[in-house]
């Protein structure tokens, strides 16, 4: 009796103490997150395509260039995020196994756990949580000696990551079927609209066009520097990724200023269009060293997500610990290496941080595309500025 009291007492803390663990987390390993991402961003699309949809039926030029700006903005984010939906680093067994236990899985787990065991065998934690060794002590203690709790949580969540694989692929697939899509209506729209209308938007729109990587450069900086599972002070390497990235949105952020000024810089004699030859000029150079900065973080990003071998052992606990903060993760405080945060493997550890790196190289090369379409624009309108011919009569 002593034993089952103690045995109850122990559930209690437990469960006590285990905390809900977010769907929507702020990292780049999440696919679930991704999914999120993705149905906003195409209910904006559906809503921007229904209120087009007249303007481009009567050749309304002024909704229609609206219009394009909006796939201007979307047609990367979708990119983006159907490509993280690719999880070929396997990224979603770490967290099936790591949040398995969790209140808002308890429907899969009714669904993937043998009958009447989603809320009791199928919970079992990795490696039986804090007070056993393993989940065969946990079993026998929860459940009359019983030595089965550890086979019947994994087959559930085999079943459950086999759903998921084809659930994400599947998604992944139709959203970048739906990215083509965008990118032949985005060119139509750009027939219909006439070139000299588009490109003459695109330059008096310099901010607007740069609005997107000044964004995202200090997102996925934050990401990797402040967030609460950022791994900066951990690994050398993530924090310059994210400073990187900072430098990469302060350089963006100077571009569009810079481009603001030019649109409204009048060319009224030799003087002024000396000025404007001078900042377009500054205007290539940021362009360059943007290109030079977002270069070396793709780069390092490739590089990194598939060269992460042998790791001290304390690293990737500490990692881990980092990673999972709401997770499984147990003994953060302990001074001995080997008993901070068991429940994480070193193959946990290394799939995350390659999946990390992936979705990091993914949006670098995106602003890169951006950070050379800005420099062909510079060249474009130093040419134009070179051949004004100013005369007074």
């Amino acid at each position: 009796y002593k034993k089952s009291a103690e045995d109850a007492a122990d559930t209690k803390a437990y469960n006590e103490a285990d905390k809900d663990k977010p769907l929507v987390t702020q990292d780049l390993w999440s696919l679930t997150t991704f999914i999120y991402f993705l149905a906003m961003i195409n209910l904006v699309l559906l809503i921007a395509a229904m209120l087009a949809q007249r303007a481009i039926r009567y050749v309304n030029l002024a909704k229609s260039v609206r219009y394009m700006w909006v796939l201007f903005w979307i047609l990367p984010l979708q990119i983006f995020f159907s490509i993280g939906l690719f999880d070929y680093n396997e990224v979603m067994e770490v967290w099936t196994k790591h949040w398995w236990d969790d209140k808002s899985l308890s429907w899969y787990r009714e669904l993937f756990c043998d009958p009447g065991t989603a809320q009791g065998k199928c919970m079992v934690p990795v490696l039986g949580g804090v007070n056993y060794y393993d989940e065969r002590a946990w079993c026998k203690a929860y459940f009359n000696g019983a030595t089965d709790c550890e086979k019947i949580r994994d087959e559930a969540q085999h079943g459950f990551v086999v759903a998921n694989y084809v659930y994400f692929a599947v998604n992944g697939i139709w959203a970048l079927i739906l990215a083509v899509l965008m990118w032949v209506a985005l060119n139509v729209l750009q027939a219909i609209i006439t070139l000299p209308i588009v490109q003459r938007s695109k330059e008096s729109n310099i901010p607007l066009w740069l609005t997107f990587p000044i964004i995202g450069s200090y997102m996925i900086g934050y990401v990797l520097l402040f967030s609460e599972t950022a791994i900066d002070e951990v690994l050398e390497d993530i924090k310059w990724m994210g400073i990187t990235y900072m430098v990469s949105g302060g350089s963006f952020t100077l571009l569009a200023l810079v481009g603001l000024i030019l649109k409204c810089y009048p060319v009224l004699n030799t003087r002024q269009k000396k000025v404007k030859q001078s900042m377009i000029i500054l205007f290539i150079v940021l362009i360059i060293l943007t290109i030079f900065a977002v270069a070396v973080v793709f780069a390092t990003s490739l590089i990194y997500s598939l060269s992460i071998v042998d790791l001290p052992l304390n690293e990737y606990s500490e990692i881990a610990c980092a990673l999972d903060m709401d997770g499984s993760c147990t003994g953060c405080d302990s001074p001995y290496p080997e008993l901070v945060c068991p429940e994480w493997s070193k193959d946990d550890v290394a799939r995350v941080l390659q999946t990390i790196t992936k979705q990091s190289a993914t949006i670098a090369a995106i602003f890169l595309v951006y950070a050379l379409a800005t420099l062909k624009y510079g060249f474009v309108l130093f040419r134009h500025v070179s051949r004004y011919q100013i005369e007074y009569v």
